[in-house]
């Protein structure tokens, strides 16, 4: 299974965003929405093998998680408008203490950014643009990738994922996160099905 992780610094914890306002009223929830549907969406399928978590970060009553996994999610649709509605309704569904599944597939819990990235160290691959670049890199049969939204990681997380056992790059310019899974995932088709990547 492949994990990958989104840190949303500022992507609202609770379901009172507007749906014609991700940006503003969600605090970048559309930002949150592209990597869902980018790291699960394919032509006229979903990607079985991966699951999604999104860790929101921001007002009013962080941490939230969202988990999504690909073998068992229902009713993803390529628009914001519709996953947005997906996450609300995750959070919609929160319980103190416990994960609990909103829709098929997809869990929410008070799970912290922090917990997740200690549950999955040892498979940890962070996406850093100064990291060592992707196709040269050796990755683990069952990656978690880490990376954040257009603001990045606070100080203290970045002590935390300092211990990452790779940080990787996939480009030499500074692209979108939703960008960044594209072009991650490519590299793991292209390994799958025994093509070089260059």
């Amino acid at each position: 299974m492949i994990t990958i992780v989104i840190k949303g610094n500022k992507a609202h914890s609770s379901p009172d965003f507007l749906l014609k306002d991700l940006p503003g009223s969600g605090g970048r929830m559309d930002v949150m929405c592209r990597c869902l549907t980018s790291s699960l969406l394919l032509s006229h399928d979903i990607r079985t093998d991966v699951e999604v978590i999104l860790c929101l970060e921001g007002p009013p009553t962080p941490p939230r998680t969202i988990r999504v996994k690909g073998d068992k999610v229902r009713y993803l649709s390529p628009d914001e408008r519709s996953t947005a509605i997906l996450l609300q309704k995750a959070l919609r569904a929160y319980e103190p203490g416990r994960e609990v599944e909103s829709t098929p597939g997809i869990y929410v819990s008070d799970a912290s950014f922090k917990d997740i990235v200690g549950e999955n160290m040892e498979r940890l691959v962070v996406l850093d643009e100064n990291g060592d670049d992707m196709p040269s890199c050796t990755l683990p049969s069952d990656p978690c990738f880490v990376l954040g939204d257009h603001i990045g990681f606070e100080p203290e997380e970045e002590k935390l994922l300092h211990d990452a056992p790779l940080r990787v790059s996939v480009s030499p310019r500074v692209l979108h996160a939703s960008h960044c899974i594209v072009l991650l995932l490519n590299r793991i088709d292209r390994d799958v099905n025994g093509q070089s990547f260059l």
